[in-house]
């Protein structure tokens, strides 16, 4: 977006009017206000955000993208996929991503032998 338009957006949007504008669902967007990723202010059950905020969040996420990409082609391919927990959400860190489908499995059966071992005797 350029700066322009960035003008032509109300000053406080709902969440339907950031998710068009970020190009994501309302979903994405009240997950992210959640978490705290995005902020932005719960009138009733409706958040609002500014377009100070989106502009914010876009111009941050923009550069952490690019340092995250940048730290991820340094490191190796051999790396061995990680889960990490961010707030009860499961995010899978994997490179390359063919590796992915059986590290998911793997995962899955190392699950359902940990529950089946807090079940036992």
């Amino acid at each position: 977006m350029t700066t322009s338009q960035w003008a032509d957006l109300p000053l406080v949007l709902t969440s339907e009017q950031a998710a068009k504008v970020l190009q994501l669902t309302r979903r994405t967007i009240t997950n992210m206000l959640d978490r705290g990723d995005l902020r932005g202010v719960k009138v009733g059950k409706e958040w609002r955000i500014s377009r100070a905020e989106l502009v914010r969040f876009v111009e941050t996420d923009v550069s952490s993208i690019s340092q995250t990409r940048q730290t991820e082609d340094a490191s190796s391919m051999d790396a061995h996929p990680v889960v990490i927990d961010e707030g009860g959400i499961l995010v899978v860190q994997a490179h390359p991503l063919e590796d992915l489908s059986d590290f998911v499995q793997r995962e899955r059966e190392r699950r359902i032998a940990d529950q089946i071992g807090q079940v036992g005797p």
